[in-house]
């Protein structure tokens, strides 16, 4: 029997290879490097999200209280304090001193793993700073950012001021009104929306500054600056600055945070637990 044999144009061909590359490279980017599994859900409105180095989640819900789980969605520890009105910060960079700060009464207070107050600090005694900001120092100390005098301070644990790092604007040319502070054990970050990231080593000491989106909240994983943009995970190089989003397990995501085995999300109304593995 003779074989029939059917030839394709080559401008034909050219346009189907072209085709076949471009869904290739689309469906790439659209799928996660990491596989996603939904461990738990949480019903509670939450107004802030995070997640602490042994992937405890801590959320701050509509009513102002400080809520504690595990990774597995059970829930181990509550705080409330109705003293200090509902604007205050959270850090939890050490499970075993988590940081509260509110900054209109210029109060710190500093709870155990179980969330119980073990000590406190006010700020009201030096009239010419105004602390705006706060985060956990990688030695038990912790950092604050004095608007007044647009200062980085370095404390003991016990609240002594041990060095301050300079005016920024001295060392920038730059006057910032920040509203993120965030540290490592290497250095320390200040956010201002209208200038970029500002990197300072662990002394305070300023290094460079690091041009990003607009962000609410953001997390340093190593070299890398995390945050949440439409619904996928922006890893962003500190040294290189390459960007590789990262797509996420759900939509309608309004806040994200990372942990070591975990990945938490809030829609605002429900918190979502997703375990996660890099894909074969």
């Amino acid at each position: 029997m003779r074989k029939l044999r059917f030839h394709i144009p080559i401008a034909i061909f050219s346009l189907m290879l072209f085709c076949s590359m471009v869904f290739m490279i689309f469906s790439a980017k659209g799928q996660s490097k990491y596989q996603f599994n939904l461990i738990a859900r949480i019903d509670t409105s939450v107004k802030f999200l995070s997640v602490d180095r042994l992937d405890n989640i801590y959320l701050i819900t509509q009513k102002n209280e400080l809520l504690k789980y595990n990774a597995s969605g059970k829930f181990l520890y509550r705080y409330s304090n109705k003293d200090f009105g509902n604007d205050f910060q959270i850090d939890v960079t050490d499970p075993l001193r988590v940081l509260i700060f509110y900054p209109l009464f210029q109060q710190i207070i500093i709870l155990n793993n179980t969330l119980s107050e073990i000590s406190r600090y006010t700020f009201n005694r030096d009239v010419s700073k105004r602390i705006t900001l706060a985060a956990t120092a990688n030695d038990n100390g912790i950092w604050v950012y004095d608007q007044n005098n647009q200062e980085l301070h370095k404390l003991s644990n016990d609240f002594i001021d041990e060095y301050s790092a300079g005016n920024i604007y001295q060392q920038t040319s730059v006057k910032v009104q920040p509203e993120i502070l965030i540290t490592n054990s290497q250095f320390v970050y200040l956010y201002d929306k209208k200038t970029g990231i500002l990197q300072f080593d662990r002394f305070g000491s300023y290094i460079k500054t690091i041009l990003v989106d607009s962000l609410n909240q953001f997390q340093i994983n190593n070299e890398e600056i995390i945050y949440l943009d439409n619904n996928s995970l922006k890893r962003l190089n500190i040294q290189t600055y390459n960007l590789q989003p990262e797509p996420l397990p759900m939509k309608n995501i309004q806040q994200a945070a990372l942990g070591n085995k975990i990945l938490s999300l809030s829609t605002g109304n429900q918190v979502y637990i997703y375990s996660f593995n890099s894909r074969n």
